[in-house]
C-alpha cells in the first residue's frame, strides 16, 4: 500500500518514454496529420520514409524486430501518424515521441507494480515488485529510474526493488523499462505542492548503431562490464541522461553506478576504468576509458580508450585507441591507432595506424593502413592505401596505393597506379608515373630498353633502361677485356628523355660506375652523358654521344684516365680526374 504523507499519483503510460519532456516541447508528432499514397506497392520502410520525409521528424527502429519489409496492408490513408503506425504494424509496438524522433519498439508485454513509498526527512524510499500484466508472474532485470536526478536500481530475480531518492521539491517520476515491454512510469508529488513543475532538459536520444556490441565484446569490456549493467543498456536503448561529472573504481562501481552506461558527462574520472554513454569534455583513466557512443574533447588513459561512435578531440593511450566511427582530431597511442568510419586529423602510434575509411595524416614506427588517404603517410616499413593516397607516402621499405598519389618514396618498393608527381625508390611501380627515381621502374604508360655499348674505356656493356615517360633508371653491367685490375663494372644511373621524334632521339644521363676486381680494389666514375639517337625502327636505334667524366681511381702504377684528360690530381692513396669521352651503341625498346 501506498503510505499517507504523500499525495500518490500512479499511471501506466505507453506512448512516451519522455512523457514531460514531450509537453515541453509540444512536438506531438504522432498527432500529425499525414497522407500516404502506397498504390505502388509501397513496403512498409518505404512508406515511413515516406512520411518522414520533409518533416521535423525521423522514425528510430531496429528493422531485425520489425517487418518493415512487408507490404503495407491499404494503398491510400488519411489520418495521425499514430494511427498510421498501429494500421500498418498492429497493436505490439510503442511509440515514444520526444524532439525529432519517434521510436518504434517492439514492446508486446506490460508491466504491473506494487510499490511501498517510505518518507524520511532527507529521503524518500520506493520498494515493490514487478510483474507482468497478463501472467503476474514476476519480471528480473526491470530497469528502474528517476529521470530527474537520473538515479537507477534494477529488479532481482524475483521481481523485487528497492530505490532511494533524495527528497525533491517538485514531483518525482519513476520509470520502469524492460526490453520487449511498455514502458511504465509513476509520478509522486509533494503534499505541499502538488504542482508538477517544468523539469530541466537532462535527457536526450542517441540511437544506438551496432558497435555496441563490439564495444562491451572487447577485451576490457568482457572483463569488467558486469550482466546486470549491459541489460540496463539493452532496456534503455538510446536514452541518455546527462551529468557534469562523475567517478569511479570499475564500470558500475562509482557515483553513477550502474546508470553510467547511460550518461554522459563533461568530466569523467575513472581510477581504473570506466564504461559511460559518451564524454562531452574531459575523461582520465588509470587503465581503460570505455564510451558506448561519442567522445569529444579530451581523453586520456594508460593502456587504452574505446569509443563506440565517432571522436571529436583529442586522444592519447599508453597503449591504443579504438574507434568504431569516424575519429576527427589527434589520436597518439604507444601501440596502434585503430578507426572504423575515417581520420580526419592526425594519427601517431608506435606500430600502427589503421582506419577502414579515408584518413588524412598517419605517422607510425611499423606501418599505416587505409582505405583512402588525403595528407601524409609516414611510417618505418611500410604504407598501405587500398583506394588512393594523398601527397605523400613515406616508408623504410614498400608504399602501396591501389590509386592515385602525389609522391611515394620507400626505401626498397614503390606501387602505385597513378603518380602525379614522383616516385623515388629501388623498384618503383605504376599504371602512369612520368617520373619514377629508380633503378628498376615498371610503368604500364612508360619504356623499357636493353643497349649493348661501348665507351672510351673499351669497357663492353649491357645496360638496362626503365621508367617513365620523363626519367627513366640506368642499371648496366661492363667488362673491360684488357684491364686486368679491374675487370669488371655495374653503373646505376638515372635518365631524362629530352627530346622523342620519329626518327631521332636525344637522352641524357647521370650515371656512377663502380670498376672493381671482386678482391681488393675498387675505382669509382661518374659520369654525365648526352645520347643522340637515330631510329632504325620505332624499336630500334642506335647511337653515339659525348661523356663527360668525373673518375677516383685507387692508386697504382698502371692507374690512368682513359679518354681525353682534362684535369688529374695524384695523392700518396688515389687519383682524381677529369675526363672526355664517348659511347656508342644499339638500343632496343620493348
Amino acid at each position: 500500500m501506498l503510505k499517507a504523507g504523500l499525495l500518490i499519483f500512479m499511471f501506466s503510460f505507453y506512448a512516451s518514454f519522455f512523457l514531460s519532456v514531450a509537453e515541453v516541447f509540444a512536438q506531438n508528432h504522432l498527432d500529425q496529420e499525414i497522407d500516404v499514397d502506397a498504390a505502388s506497392g509501397l513496403s512498409i520502410r518505404q512508406a515511413l520514409d515516406q512520411v518522414a520525409a520533409g518533416r521535423d521528424f525521423y522514425f528510430s527502429y531496429a528493422s531485425s524486430l520489425i517487418g518493415v519489409d512487408a507490404r503495407l496492408p491499404v494503398e491510400r490513408y488519411s489520418g495521425t501518424v499514430k494511427d498510421f503506425l498501429t494500421l500498418a504494424l498492429g497493436t505490439a509496438y510503442d511509440y515514444k515521441e520526444i524532439p525529432g524522433y519517434i521510436i518504434i519498439r517492439y514492446a508486446p508485454g506490460m508491466l504491473d507494480v506494487a510499490a511501498d513509498i517510505e518518507n524520511s526527512e532527507k529521503q524518500t524510499t520506493i520498494k515493490g515488485y514487478i510483474k507482468d500484466y497478463q501472467t503476474q508472474e514476476s519480471i528480473a532485470f526491470v530497469s528502474i529510474y528517476e529521470r530527474s536526478q537520473l538515479i537507477s536500481t534494477m529488479s532481482n530475480q524475483q521481481g523485487y526493488f528497492e530505490i532511494k531518492l533524495k527528497n525533491p521539491q517538485s514531483s518525482l517520476w519513476v520509470t520502469l523499462s524492460k526490453e520487449n515491454y511498455r514502458d511504465t512510469t509513476f509520478m509522486i508529488l509533494p503534499t505541499v505542492d502538488i504542482k508538477a513543475k517544468t523539469m530541466p532538459q537532462r535527457l536526450r536520444f542517441s540511437p544506438q548503431s551496432g558497435n555496441v556490441d563490439m564495444v562491451e565484446g572487447s577485451f576490457f569490456g568482457r572483463l569488467f562490464i558486469g550482466f546486470r549493467q549491459r541489460i540496463q543498456r539493452i532496456n534503455l536503448g538510446g536514452f541518455l541522461g546527462e551529468s557534469p561529472y562523475q567517478m569511479s573504481l570499475v564500470p558500475g562501481v562509482g557515483s553513477q553506478g550502474m546508470f553510467s552506461s547511460q550518461m554522459v558527462n563533461n568530466f569523467s574520472l575513472n581510477l581504473i576504468g570506466g564504461y559511460s554513454a559518451g564524454t562531452e569534455g574531459f575523461e582520465t583513466a588509470g587503465i581503460f576509458n570505455i564510451n558506448q557512443q561519442n567522445a569529444k574533447g579530451f581523453q586520456v588513459a594508460g593502456v587504452a580508450n574505446m569509443v563506440g561512435g565517432g571522436m571529436e578531440g583529442m586522444q592519447v593511450a599508453g597503449l591504443y585507441n579504438i574507434v568504431l566511427q569516424k575519429a576527427n582530431g589527434f589520436q597518439v597511442a604507444g601501440l596502434y591507432n585503430r578507426t572504423k568510419s575515417g581520420s580526419q586529423g592526425l594519427q601517431v602510434a608506435g606500430l600502427y595506424n589503421r582506419t577502414d575509411s579515408g584518413s588524412q595524416h598517419q605517422i607510425a614506427g611499423l606501418f599505416n593502413k587505409t582505405d583512402t588517404s588525403d595528407g601524409v603517410q609516414i611510417a618505418g616499413l611500410w604504407n598501405y592505401s587500398s583506394a588512393r593516397a594523398g601527397a605523400l607516402q613515406l616508408a623504410g621499405l614498400i608504399n602501396y596505393s591501389h590509386g592515385a598519389v602525389d609522391r611515394q618514396v620507400g626505401g626498397l618498393v614503390n606501387r602505385a597506379t597513378y603518380v602525379r608527381a614522383f616516385q623515388l625508390g629501388f623498384i618503383n611501380v605504376a599504371d602512369s608515373s612520368n617520373y619514377p627515381i629508380g633503378l628498376l621502374n615498371f610503368i604500364a604508360n612508360g619504356k623499357k630498353s636493353l643497349s649493348a655499348a661501348m665507351d672510351e674505356s673499351g669497357a663492353l656493356q649491357l645496360s638496362f633502361r626503365s621508367g617513365g615517360r620523363k626519367l627513366y633508371g640506368v642499371l648496366g653491367l661492363g667488362y673491360f677485356p684488357t684491364n686486368s685490375q679491374t675487370p669488371a663494372a655495374y653503373d646505376v644511373g638515372v635518365g631524362v628523355y629530352l627530346i622523342e621524334k620519329r626518327t631521332f632521339s636525344l637522352d641524357t644521363e647521370w650515371v656512377n660506375r663502380v670498376l672493381t676486381d671482386f678482391r681488393s680494389r675498387s675505382d669509382f666514375v661518374a659520369s654525365f652523358r648526352l645520347l643522340p639517337a637515330y631510329k632504325m625502327s620505332p624499336k630500334t636505334k642506335v647511337f653515339l654521344g659525348p661523356t663527360l667524366n668525373f673518375a677516383v681511381l685507387d692508386q697504382s702504377p698502371d692507374s690512368k684516365l682513359p679518354g681525353q684528360k682534362l684535369v688529374e690530381y695524384t695523392s700518396h692513396t688515389n687519383v682524381y680526374g677529369v675526363f672526355a669521352g664517348v659511347i656508342t651503341g644499339m638500343q632496343v625498346s620493348f
